[in-house]
């Protein structure tokens, strides 16, 4: 900003005030730390009163299993949808180990996990009780046989 006196002569130009130096790295430091929460990590979110938390497999993953070399399942990452009557209330994505967890009010609503490429899943009705959470495993079938 110019400063013009009233003789209309240029002056220089205003210093800032000092609480506006002091505000600045206080401001930028908590940018920062807000930038830097722990949504990346592979923590579940924390407990509410009540929801569903479940673990997605996908399998089988070889055509033949033996017993001198087994085929497990795999963790599957995807979109599990949340649903209540008609109307998908809720969608949530696994975890790379396939673990998922949704708050929710207590009720009956059915679980189904969204399969994009081969495969399919059929979705599981569960109810969710008044306290704590519903623990669920679901399946995704490869189709592999």
């Amino acid at each position: 900003m110019i400063r013009i006196d009233d003789g209309g002569n240029l002056g220089p130009r205003p210093a800032r005030p000092s609480h506006m130096r002091r505000f600045l790295p206080i401001l930028a430091a908590v940018v920062l730390l807000a930038s830097c929460r722990g949504d990346a990590t592979n923590e579940l979110p924390s407990p509410a009163d009540s929801g569903i938390r479940g673990t997605v497999t996908a399998g089988p993953q070889c055509p033949v299993a033996l017993e001198n070399a087994p085929c497990p399942d795999v963790p599957w990452n995807g979109t599990v949808n949340i649903i209540s009557g008609p109307d998908v209330i809720a969608s949530v994505s696994t975890f790379d180990d396939g673990r998922f967890a949704v708050a929710l009010d207590p009720g009956t609503y059915r679980v189904q996990p969204i399969v994009t490429g081969p495969g399919m899943a059929p979705s599981v009705t569960v109810n969710v009780p008044g306290q704590g959470y519903a623990e669920i495993a679901l399946t995704v079938d490869t189709g592999i046989r």
